[in-house]
């Protein structure tokens, strides 16, 4: 019975993917105030909140924050995203109905000091929901829970979600990424070059210079699409000849951490000895220190810089961190020398190190990567893609 559904026809395989879709218009119709939760058998969650009948916004899935912040950054006049200012406005925001998302409580107090437009906010929730939609029919087999609410405050929702076309054009998208072979493609997943030589050799200088610089494996097919002002369905047809030949690869990439604090990590299953994790950058930049160390700090992680390559293998034997940023080209030495020989300690055979650097050539993550770096960043590095990776790295599985 399990493989039943492989075998319906193609329209009506299309039809029960869409089909739990359906529950969004009869709530519609209901005047339905509270919150909608799909759950999928690989463990993920959908939100959708209601006000009246209309939907207000939605959150949940493989990237909560990273679908908002990708949102949030492209309708933003002057975006200040940085970890610390997300958190510091979000303790400005006050908590005063049961619609408690703390990305949409940013987005009400931007709203409330004028640096965000009404329509602005409407349009960043329209685009998660369809993303939330979107995933909800790609997921496949998901069941759906309702919480009633009472309805919400006027002045607290100024402008709900725009639906008039919202199901039509998830519905359509979904067609056409099924047309397009694309079934197997989840747009969370991200490209990341694997030969580059073909490619190189397939597509302009300046088309090639672009795919090596963006195809790093730290940005969702949807953060590209959105970076790039294209469409996602559009993006990943044009990659797609890559993608079968071998040439690049879609890898999951970890969400970004949540807004609200709520995501730091400690190591131990004692509570009684529990510690924060500690975070150590090696980088002959004081600059470079102090703003990573601003950034771990403040997302509640010991943080330890070292300026000298020479003093970097002692103090980090010292220091026992959990994660190593190691830039790749210092005065008095260089970050493959240092990786290398942290390789050969027991202490540090499992440690993730994450080379930086700023140079985005594929010879030198090739070469870290051999020598036993666990992942590559390109300098300069957004806070928030800097959280991403601890997070990534050191995240209980």
């Amino acid at each position: 019975m399990s493989s039943q559904p492989s075998q319906y026809s193609k329209p009506l395989a299309r039809y029960l993917q869409v089909k739990s879709l359906q529950v969004f218009p009869v709530l519609k119709r209901l005047d339905f105030s509270g919150q909608l939760t799909w759950s999928a058998p690989a463990g993920h969650q959908w939100a959708l909140f209601f006000d009246r009948g209309r939907v207000v916004y939605g959150t949940g899935g493989v990237h909560p924050v990273r679908q908002w912040y990708r949102q949030a950054q492209a309708r933003l006049p002057e975006p200040e995203l940085s970890y610390q200012s997300l958190q510091k406005s979000l303790g400005a925001s006050p908590r005063s109905s049961w619609l408690h998302s703390s990305d949409y409580q940013l987005l009400q107090h931007w709203c409330r000091q004028g640096q965000l437009s009404h329509q602005a906010l409407q349009t960043i929730s329209t685009k998660i929901v369809a993303d939330i939609l979107f995933d909800v029919v790609q997921a496949r087999e998901t069941q759906y829970q309702l919480a009633r609410h009472s309805p919400l405050d006027p002045s607290q929702v100024p402008m709900g979600v725009d639906d008039t076309e919202l199901l039509p054009s998830v519905t359509e998208l979904w067609e056409a990424w099924l047309d397009a072979g694309l079934e197997a493609y989840s747009p969370n997943l991200a490209p990341v070059i694997q030969h580059p030589e073909p490619i190189q050799a397939a597509v302009s200088p300046r088309v090639y210079a672009s795919l090596m610089q963006l195809l790093d494996g730290q940005r969702s097919l949807r953060d590209l699409a959105v970076k790039l002002g294209q469409d996602v369905l559009n993006l990943t047809q044009a990659l797609q000849p890559y993608i079968q030949a071998g040439w690049i690869s879609l890898v999951e990439v970890a969400d970004f951490p949540p807004i609200d604090g709520r995501g730091g990590l400690v190591v131990g299953s004692d509570r009684s000895a529990q510690r924060p994790l500690k975070i150590a950058c090696v980088d002959d930049s004081p600059m470079i220190c102090k703003a990573m160390g601003q950034v771990i700090r403040s997302a509640g992680y010991d943080f330890v810089a070292i300026v000298e390559g020479a003093k970097a293998i002692p103090t980090l034997l010292a220091q026992k961190p959990d994660l190593v940023f190691l830039d790749l080209v210092m005065p008095d030495t260089n970050g493959y020398e240092i990786c290398t020989s942290l390789r050969k300690i027991s202490r540090f055979k499992e440690i993730p190190i994450v080379i930086l650097s700023g140079n985005d050539g594929l010879v030198d993550q090739v070469r870290a990567r051999l020598l036993g770096a666990t992942d590559f960043l390109s300098k300069p590095m957004e806070p928030i893609v800097i959280l991403s990776v601890i997070r990534k790295h050191l995240t209980p599985v």
